[in-house]
């Protein structure tokens, strides 16, 4: 496939790199990032004091003037909460960022399985492509042998069949592989059937000891984990935000005036909330089942991401011996083809057995693709499920 405007081949990890600067759908979970700085930025941030006043002329009575009345108030409630709300609004950043790097870190990983499955529709069109050729020429020789006499319908009807058989699967072969090259140019947000130009070269293999030694330091590097963990730290604080919130809200403030009769008279006040029946309970309960169903949800990811790098190991144990005898078995009948298309021109093989040998050869070599590119998707599944390369997920400053 040329690349976009001539440019040269990209590697796995270069077209990944791509898919996360031009994703559309990470695009926007950017932009939504804000929500949860600006939520950090007014944590905790007092409300502005309440300045009142009053005025009431007098009408009747035996005073002399009117009354006038003043208040200033100030919200104390923020500063009760101040440090579980800060801790809350920080956990949540901390959140977004893991999920926001996780997301990243799906989309390289789908871009680069898109990109071993498009290798793999390539090398199976050039495989049916070239049993398209070799079945061409034998129905073509087979016709003008029937016409010749020399051979019968029937030997026309097996190789015509094997033709439409290849025919059909070569159809179904390049719708296959326009959804696959529509799906990656989506994530790089590019016009639909542009093409790229994919370097060859599996993806580095990965030692079952080293998936095994990266599951021990998973909760610390994978994002989603830590996006559940920060979301637990999320839910703790705001568990105790509610649980002080129970007095609140409290406010402290001076107020002072004149009456009718000319006494002036000023102080303070204070008003604040008695748990004698909600207790802030609808609050509290909705923190504790947060926090409970997060703490369920990280246990049943890591199980999940356990059981996942566990089974694909043994899947790349039994697939790359399978692969290892298909392309001896594609090699060997790519060799018995050849010498039957020979001895069939010589006269020395019939026009059935050759066309057996021909179509087994093209199914033995598609198979063999077919099964490295199940190796190669498992090992960027086994990657991607242990964290095998991630980034560190950095705190945003407070």
């Amino acid at each position: 496939m040329p690349a976009p405007g001539g440019g040269h081949a990209l590697a796995l990890a270069d077209i990944g790199a791509l898919a996360v600067r031009h994703d559309p759908a990470l695009v926007a979970a950017r932009a939504a990032r804000g929500v949860a700085a600006a939520e950090l930025l007014a944590a905790g941030r007092p409300p502005d004091p309440v300045i009142s006043g009053g005025f009431a002329a007098l009408l009747s009575g035996p005073g002399a003037m009117p009354a006038i009345s003043a208040g200033l108030t100030q919200d104390l409630s923020a500063l009760v909460t101040y440090r579980a709300d800060r801790a809350a609004a920080k956990a949540g950043v901390n959140q977004v960022d893991a999920g926001i790097l996780w997301q990243e870190w799906q989309v390289a990983a789908q871009a680069e399985q898109l990109c071993v499955s498009l290798r793999a529709d390539e090398a199976i069109l050039a495989s049916l492509d070239a049993d398209d050729a070799a079945l061409r020429a034998e129905s073509a020789t087979v016709a003008a042998e029937v016409t010749a006499g020399n051979l019968t319908l029937a030997d026309q009807a097996a190789a015509d069949a094997a033709l439409a058989a290849v025919e059909g699967a070569r159809n179904s072969a390049i719708a296959t592989r326009a959804q696959d090259l529509d799906q990656l140019d989506s994530l790089l947000d590019l016009a639909p059937g542009t093409a790229l130009h994919i370097a060859p070269g599996a993806p580095p293999a990965i030692a079952p000891a080293v998936a095994q030694a990266a599951l021990a330091s998973l909760p610390t590097r994978r994002p989603d984990l830590l996006a559940l963990r920060y979301g637990y730290e999320q839910a703790d604080a705001k568990l105790r935000a509610a649980i002080l919130a129970q007095f609140l809200p409290v406010s402290l403030g001076a107020a002072g005036g004149r009456d009718t009769s000319n006494v002036v008279s000023a102080g303070p006040q204070l008003s604040l909330t008695l748990p004698l029946f909600s207790h802030n309970r609808p609050a509290i309960e909705a923190a504790m089942a947060t926090r409970a169903v997060l703490r369920a949800q990280y246990q049943a990811s890591l199980d999940d991401a356990t059981a996942g790098v566990m089974s694909l190991n043994a899947a790349l144990s039994r697939l790359e011996p399978e692969a290892a005898q298909a392309d001896a078995a594609a090699t060997a009948a790519e060799t018995a083809a050849a010498e039957a298309r020979a001895a069939f021109a010589a006269g020395a093989l019939d026009a059935r057995a050759e066309t057996d040998f021909i179509t087994t050869a093209g199914e033995r070599r598609r198979t063999a693709i077919l099964l490295h590119e199940q190796i190669d998707t498992a090992t960027l599944s086994l990657a991607t499920l242990a964290g095998i390369g991630l980034p560190p997920v950095t705190e945003p400053r407070t």
